[in-house]
């Protein structure tokens, strides 16, 4: 029985207590912060007690709690001075805050005692408690100042600020003001998200791999740092130089094709550049093997350079590939508009590239943000003939120009704090060479060069990637005719078999009526000024047009990338002419065979007709007359 008496007395004290505790949370809305003094309550027979010396001279001694817990020895009120009132429940409490400070004062009801007459007779009870990190509680003051107000100071840890996450352990906490002075890997209120990440990286010969560095961001790498090339470990991680943390080297063994990189290091830190080590080959192929179908390998249209990936065409031919058989009445025609469209035509068909979106990724692949850039351009244009002008954009090497217009275009997303700028070069009367990222390439007369600068993006996440959508469609009238007065059918196609992880840059093609439409997207881009490496992914295409996604790495001054853009028109394998003659001989030949064939017969059942109804009489007596003869035979 006394065993289930003290159940309910602790199942009922627990309530009361544990009601008793709403009253104990307090929020420093001022300064922030918010107090839980659950853990400073006393039980009602054990209260916290101080001496101290009154203003009089003598001696008292204060009895006191915390949240409406009430104290025995003081007549079940919360605070007392030598047994008097002191901290009525019955009175409410005066709450008042400073920087990492709780202030709790109570009033008394009115006395009738004349030693507080300077007080208006009341009695007022103050503690102030601040924080202190090395402790639970502990009083450091007691003072009755003024008379019948009784002050006491507390230290205790209750008091101190929490820090969110509590710093993410990459972090330590700083308790009197609540921030958190993270690491040199992490950032955010409670060092929460990574600094780290992966910009670019150098490459490695596919038969003996190598050293190699790798640029981004590392922060102060620890024992427990390590990178992954692929699945492959990249042995010896060290941080150069060591003090800016922003350049890895490791040695990566012998490999190929192209491979993610991820850096882990302490505490589940960890950071991934997608598609940006590539291993490089010793030989590279080239588009549709320079259009050569020959076994015998003879190079009849172009002969692969295998040591660039670059096709060297036969005389007569041109095109990325050698698969466009020159045609000496060449139109082409290049012009740009306002809204950033390049255009490229020839006679009736038209082609057009635009700069269309700068879309954010996520780790995962998810779309986070895109902005349309198309239609949205501030421009300006510039002549040139003989002199080589200054680089709009910078780290571009330029040869001696002739008559060459160049259109510089310039956006700005408020949102990101970011800087693109798009230039376009119309290449007008002879080839121009060019450098790029380490590589050189020539681009032909009546083409298109485009150079896109995105600066100062502010990316959502350090593991994020940016996509540049490049669209180019087709246009032209719906009915042509050859010479011959023929319907050509105008069919289009689209080819994006070169964008091949073995080829030296990715191209894609658009054919219609024996014009070649080229884009040459280079795999090398600049990142942050490093050379690094740039995929191509095909987002859609149709019957007329194709989008192109650019994904780049995590660039933190600058993304440069170069592509270029070419028609070239391919000459029949049939003169026109000659086709004609060859058309007009077999329809003569159908007559012939066919008509000619019909006349006779019918002219022969004619005249067998009418030789039949003349001699029908004599016909007949000749047939009876042969029939005894074949008799006497048998």
């Amino acid at each position: 029985m006394k065993k289930k008496l003290l159940f309910i007395f602790f199942i009922l004290f627990n309530i009361k207590f544990s009601k008793s505790q709403d009253f104990c949370i307090y929020n420093n809305t001022l300064f922030g912060g918010i107090y839980n003094l659950t853990k400073i309550l006393r039980p009602a027979n054990s209260p916290y007690s101080q001496a101290f010396t009154t203003n009089l001279g003598g001696s008292s001694t204060i009895s006191y709690n915390f949240c409406k817990v009430p104290v025995s020895v003081c007549g079940n009120e919360r605070a007392c001075i030598d047994s008097s009132k002191a901290g009525s429940l019955a009175v409410n409490e005066i709450v008042s805050y400073g920087n990492n400070q709780l202030n709790i004062g109570y009033i008394t009801e009115k006395l009738s005692i004349t030693d507080c007459l300077a007080g208006g007779n009341y009695r007022h009870t103050n503690f102030y408690l601040k924080c202190d990190p090395s402790t639970d509680f502990k009083v450091t003051q007691i003072q009755e100042n003024p008379i019948c107000t009784y002050n006491t100071y507390i230290s205790s840890n209750v008091i101190c600020r929490e820090c969110l996450y509590n710093c993410s352990n990459h972090g330590d906490c700083d308790v009197y003001t609540g921030d958190c002075l993270c690491d040199s890997q992490t950032i955010g209120l409670g060092c929460e998200s990574s600094k780290l990440f992966i910009s670019s990286s150098d490459s490695a010969p596919e038969e003996t791999g190598g050293l190699i560095n790798i640029y981004g961001y590392f922060g102060n790498i620890t024992k427990n740092a390590k990178i992954l090339i692929g699945d492959k470990l990249c042995k010896n991680p060290i941080s150069l130089p060591p003090n800016l943390w922003n350049t890895l080297q490791c040695t990566i063994e012998a490999g190929s094709g192209v491979k993610n990189i991820t850096f882990q290091d302490n505490n589940g830190l960890s950071t991934i550049g997608i598609n940006l080590f590539k291993y490089t080959p010793k030989v590279y192929q080239c588009l549709n093997n320079c259009s050569n179908n020959n076994n015998n390998n003879n190079h009849i249209q172009g002969k692969c350079d295998n040591s660039t990936g670059i096709c060297e065409c036969s005389q007569g031919y041109s095109g990325l590939d050698c698969s466009a058989q020159l045609n000496s009445n060449n139109n082409t025609q290049t012009s740009v508009t306002n809204n950033g469209s390049s255009i490229i035509s020839n006679q009736n068909i038209t082609y057009s590239i635009n700069i269309y979106s700068l879309v954010e990724f996520d780790i995962n692949g998810i779309i986070l943000n895109e902005y349309i850039l198309y239609n949205n351009w501030n421009y300006t244009i510039i002549n040139t003939s003989t002199t080589t002008p200054t680089p709009t954009i910078p780290s571009i090497t330029k040869s001696p120009l002739s008559n060459k217009i160049i259109t510089n275009y310039n956006q700005f997303i408020s949102e990101k704090n970011c800087t693109i700028q798009y230039t376009i070069e119309e290449i007008k009367d002879q080839p121009v060479r060019y450098s790029f990222a380490g590589v050189k390439f020539r681009v032909d007369p009546n083409s298109i060069k485009i150079t896109v600068s995105i600066s100062n993006y502010k990316y959502s996440s350090g593991l994020n990637y940016l996509q540049l959508r490049i669209l180019s469609d087709v246009n032209g009238n719906q009915t042509q005719f050859d010479s011959c007065g023929n319907t050509i059918r105008n069919e289009t196609e689209i080819g994006t078999n070169g964008i091949n992880s073995e080829l030296s840059s990715n191209i894609i093609t658009i054919s219609r009526d024996s014009k070649i439409f080229y884009g040459r997207f280079l795999k090398n881009m600049l990142s942050d000024n490093r050379i690094s490496y740039l995929s191509t992914s095909l987002i859609y295409k149709n019957s007329s047009s194709l989008m192109i996604g650019l994904n780049m790495p995590h660039c933190i001054n600058e993304c440069l990338i170069d592509p270029d853009f070419s028609v070239l028109v391919s000459s029949p394998s049939i003169d026109y002419d000659d086709e004609c003659e060859t058309t007009s001989s077999r329809k003569w030949f159908l007559y012939v065979v066919i008509i000619v064939p019909v006349v006779g017969s019918a002219l022969i059942v004619i005249i067998a007709s009418i030789i039949f109804k003349r001699y029908r009489t004599n016909l007949k007596i000749a047939a009876a007359a042969l029939k005894p003869a074949k008799l006497n035979k048998i």
